[in-house]
């Protein structure tokens, strides 16, 4: 295996170094405090400035607005814009998962019409799977779609939706059939420019400036052409993006722990105790060695699942194990930063506790820890612990 990088995404990665270093790092804790990224205008900004490096759109076919980037050099992008701002790189990665979504599609008016948007960063789209009482099991979606002439009728409720406060439309997976379980579900496009819903932010932790939200549909009207997903084959249409999804947050989360590493290193060859260097201290050592080997470990298992996916290679399991891992990891890591630090690290004038923060949001979203490794056991056994 070749774990060197190619000339090409060498200067990529140094550019966009360069960029981040220039327009990000000096904003960053003032930007993220003030939750900029939570306001569209200000995001599209964002989004024009990094859709040069493969940030939004770097994979997606060029005919649209893509680069054709291979997944490998697009899980470094995703990786360095990590080091330097988790919620760029939330909502950038929530953008380039829709828009292969949007790619992979059958409907090539939608296509057409929505796909080049997205790449440019002028539209922002949010996907609606998670409900106030369906999380990792979508078979028992709530949300309904009604016919009526012409189309259907919305209604239901979403939640903990990212970029759902600031984006322009939505694909929201709802059920024609409750009683047919999964085959009675698909997606649905609603376009909030003709058909607006209701939104109402949720505050979290970490990834402050990301926008995360509920979105609510009372009787909204739905064309019967944008039905983009029919029922039987809308579970199917997530799994390949929850593989790029999965795979991007194991790359984030190496991202904030390669940050937090620089951060500890540099403090640890500074502050002095007894007379001598803290990052003389075994025990200090022992701890910049163990985030540099889970680091490098979660960085592995990441690249392995976008390695698999330039080679046309399904990746459930291996993406679900870089989320898994990559993840906790990411938590371990960033708090052993602010071990290092002291009291130090729990103060705001440091990214050490902003790191923390960031890390510890990973293991949530797209499938918790344990519902990763419930999905690789049943692989491996051919037995399921789903209902």
């Amino acid at each position: 295996m070749d774990f060197g990088l190619t000339e090409e995404q060498k200067i990529l990665i140094d550019s966009l170094d360069k960029f981040c270093r220039k327009n990000i790092e000096p904003i960053v804790e003032e930007y993220d405090k003030k939750k900029v990224l939570r306001d569209s205008p200000v995001l599209k900004d964002f989004f024009r400035q990094i859709q040069p490096f493969g940030a939004i759109s770097g994979p997606l076919p060029e005919k649209y607005g893509g680069m054709g980037l291979d997944y490998v050099s697009t899980g470094l992008v995703f990786e360095k814009i990590a080091e330097y701002w988790g919620s760029l790189w939330g909502t950038a990665t929530i953008q380039l998962a829709i828009g292969r979504l949007l790619s992979e599609l059958e409907n090539e008016e939608i296509r057409d019409t929505y796909l080049p948007q997205v790449c440019a960063g002028d539209l922002v789209p949010c996907i609606g799977i998670t409900e106030p009482n369906v999380g990792s099991n979508p078979a028992f979606i709530e949300t309904t779609l009604k016919e009526v002439d012409d189309g259907y009728l919305l209604n239901g409720t979403k939640t903990w939706i990212s970029n759902g406060s600031v984006s322009d439309f939505a694909i929201v997976l709802a059920s024609v059939d409750r009683s047919h379980g999964m085959e009675g579900i698909g997606f649905v496009l609603v376009d909030r420019r003709e058909s607006p819903y209701e939104v109402r932010e949720l505050e979290k932790m970490g990834l402050k400036s990301f926008p995360t939200s509920e979105l609510f549909f009372e009787d909204i009207f739905i064309p019967e052409e944008r039905f983009i997903i029919k029922p039987g084959s809308g579970l199917k249409a997530t799994f390949r993006t929850f593989e790029i999804a999965r795979s991007l947050m194991a790359c984030g989360s190496v991202g904030f722990s390669k940050a937090a590493i620089s951060l500890a290193v540099k403090y640890a060859k500074e502050r002095e105790q007894w007379g001598k260097k803290i990052g003389q201290f075994q025990l200090i050592q022992e701890m910049i060695a163990d985030m540099k080997a889970r680091t490098d470990a979660s960085a592995f298992l990441a690249y392995r699942s976008l390695w698999m996916m330039d080679q046309g290679i399904r990746c459930e399991v291996e993406s679900s194990i870089a989320k898994a891992y990559a993840t906790e990891e990411g938590v371990k890591t960033t708090r052993e930063c602010i071990q290092i630090m002291g009291a130090y690290g729990l103060s705001e004038e440091y990214a050490a506790e902003r790191y923390y923060r960031d890390a510890s949001s990973m293991t949530i979203p797209d499938g918790t820890t344990q519902m990763q490794k419930m999905i690789v056991a049943r692989n491996m056994l051919g037995l399921s612990a789903f209902a």
